[in-house]
């Protein structure tokens, strides 16, 4: 027997024997051919007509068991992985990083969030960023 039929057995039977398990109509229908074969006094029919509506009853639970199992793959399979976040780096900043005086301090000159030299245009400040390397 395949696992879904294993376990589909066994909650039919917690919930058949022992009352824990969950009302499916695959268990009502168990609890229907368990009382029929325990009272004795059941026609041949009625008994046959009891297991094919549990045969029936089993073969539905196992294809809707089936159907959630494949829907929560593809869920899972959908989720995408968690990514890190990567730094840009830009070749001015590598420039600006590793700026450091011989006292070993950083030259406060240029920063990064604002303007390195105010008062001078943008080729002038790429100019005196050369001029350092």
């Amino acid at each position: 027997m395949s696992e879904a039929l294993h376990d589909l057995v066994d909650d039919i039977l917690a919930s058949v024997f022992d009352g824990c398990g969950p009302d499916t109509p695959a268990s009502i229908a168990a609890a229907e051919v368990a009382a029929r074969l325990l009272s004795g006094g059941t026609s041949r029919a009625d008994l046959v007509q009891s297991i094919s509506r549990l045969i029936v009853a089993v073969d539905q639970e196992l294809r809707q068991r089936e159907m959630l199992h494949r829907e929560a793959a593809e869920r899972a399979r959908l989720v995408p992985a968690p990514t890190g976040r990567r730094w840009r780096v830009t070749p001015l900043l590598d420039l600006m990083l590793p700026d450091l005086r011989r006292d070993g301090q950083a030259d406060p000159t240029p920063t990064l969030m604002g303007d390195p030299a105010p008062g001078r245009s943008a080729l002038d400040q790429m100019t005196s960023i050369n001029r350092r390397i």
